[in-house]
């Protein structure tokens, strides 16, 4: 094959396209803990050490290609099965395996690649991350404007024992044995969206997503934010989920919510509300597909605020954050209020996180502990998460 094919500024043959490209990746090593105020329920302890290594090559005529893979040990357990879905994984799996192609402010992706969108997202908040294959077309043409249609087919969770109730449609592996998760089916026929984000003289933000499971669920997000002519960084934003379910026995239903902060003496304040339309025990909002996909007001760490989809909830968040240094730090509250009598749950949440700088620059260190307090005490706990991460 004739060298001349492949030329590109720089690039001067096909190899060169490969050999100029870069290795990457990250090695982790996490310990979670959680301790239950039942004493008839097992408290839960697990070290995981792993991390991924990444290749993308350079690019040439607009051509790019790129791959993950992630891998998990699991050093020492105590948990009862309870982190089976989520983070007690042993293997390798290939999480990225794309193409990419760019022409102007016009990007097509395809094949297997990390995405994060308000519904539809994956989640790295376990050693191993989430991933889809899927296929996406951006666009950036319009002045700070960016436009994304997309068609997802397959969903790789963190283990193959992972199971969400809000996504069944999903093709889960029911007989995992315990290595990361693979990639499974959407449905019958995947999910299409379409995605929409605008900013207008520096002050609104606005986003925007259409997601449809086909045959499944169809469901709009938006969020608006305006920034406060003020000196405190202060910012309003409101928020909409509108979920519309296929099959014609699930009720439709929808979650608005409302957050403001401000910024003063280097402290971040904060606060949300959102409320879910509907009944008590009807059907809950859509918030999305992947473990990443919660994009409400009320998020937050350990239960990632999942109750507040649930029919008929009111929830809240109070919250503070501030940065010395290398050191981020946040502190904040969540109260869920369920209409279901047993089910409301207050959840205090501790994040902490220090980057490291000199010779030690790529190593980082976090901290995450949460208090939860049910209605039903049967359920307290509290959880505890360090994670440490070595980039290169």
């Amino acid at each position: 094959m004739s060298n001349n094919a492949f030329s590109n500024g720089d690039i001067e043959s096909f190899s060169e396209w490969i050999h100029n490209g870069n290795v990457g990746g990250t090695a982790k090593s996490y310990y979670f803990e959680q301790d239950f105020d039942d004493s008839n329920a097992e408290n839960s302890s697990i070290w995981v050490n792993g991390g991924n290594v990444t290749f993308n090559t350079s690019e040439f005529n607009g051509f790019k290609l790129g791959g993950e893979v992630q891998g998990s040990y699991v050093s020492n357990i105590n948990d009862d099965d309870r982190t089976a879905g989520s983070i007690n994984a042993q293997g390798l799996v290939l999480s990225e395996a794309f193409l990419k192609y760019q022409f102007g402010g016009t990007v097509f992706s395809g094949g297997r690649q990390h995405f994060s969108s308000p519904l539809i997202a994956n989640s790295g908040s376990r050693l191993i991350k989430e991933s889809f294959e899927m296929y996406q077309v951006s666009s950036s043409h319009f002045e700070d404007t960016d436009i994304s249609i997309g068609y997802v087919t397959k969903y790789q969770t963190r283990t193959d024992k992972s199971f969400y109730v809000d996504n069944e449609f999903v093709d889960f592996d029911y007989n995992g044995s315990g290595s990361p998760g693979d990639f499974y089916k959407i449905g019958n026929d995947g999910v299409f969206f379409a995605q929409v984000n605008k900013r207008i003289a520096k002050k609104v933000k606005i986003n925007s997503q259409y997601a449809n499971v086909i045959n499944e669920v169809q469901a709009l997000y938006a969020d608006v934010e305006y920034t406060l002519p003020t000196n405190f960084n202060s910012y309003i934003a409101v928020q909409y989920y509108k979920t519309k379910w296929d099959k014609n026995e699930l009720v439709d239903n929808d979650l608005l919510g409302f957050k403001v902060g401000f910024s003063q003496g280097g402290v971040d304040f904060f606060a949300g509300y959102t409320l879910a339309g509907g009944n008590e025990g009807e059907n809950r909002v859509f918030r999305g597909i992947g473990q990443g996909a919660y994009y409400q007001f009320t998020a937050t760490t350990k239960t990632a605020g999942v109750a507040a989809f649930e029919a008929g909830t009111n929830s809240y968040q109070l919250g503070l954050g501030s940065t010395i240094s290398n050191i981020k730090g946040k502190l904040f509250y969540t109260s869920f209020d369920n209409p279901i009598v047993g089910k409301d749950l207050n959840e205090w949440t501790v994040n902490l996180a220090y980057q490291f700088d000199g010779k030690l620059a790529n190593c980082g260190i976090s901290v995450d502990f949460s208090i939860l307090d049910y209605e039903n005490n049967q359920k307290d706990a509290t959880d505890l998460r360090t994670k440490f991460s070595y980039s290169f």
